[in-house]
């Protein structure tokens, strides 16, 4: 799991009602340059493809993502994706 994977769980843990474009979640959840926005969407396919992240393409026509929901279950499966290491020192 990539460190923009555990950013964006814990951004959409603590905002449960934000959305944003690719772009906006790059810049302004991760503080993150431009350069990065394509590490941002393998994050974000991945979070979606998990069932944690929907994305809703908005009446101008681009695609914003979300929570799917800001329900308990999620903040469970959310803190759980957060508490996972991908450093193997601390794995026992």
């Amino acid at each position: 799991m990539s460190d923009v994977v555990r950013r964006l769980a814990r951004y959409v843990r603590a905002n449960p009602l934000a959305g944003d474009t690719t772009e906006g979640i790059t810049q302004w959840w991760l503080g993150l340059t431009p350069a990065s926005v394509e590490r941002v969407e393998r994050a974000l396919a991945s979070l979606q493809a998990t069932g944690l992240i929907e994305a809703v393409r908005a009446l101008d026509g681009r695609v914003h993502y979300r929570r799917v929901s800001p329900d308990a279950d999620t903040d469970a499966r959310l803190d759980r994706l957060i508490a996972t290491s991908t450093d193997p020192k601390q794995k026992r």
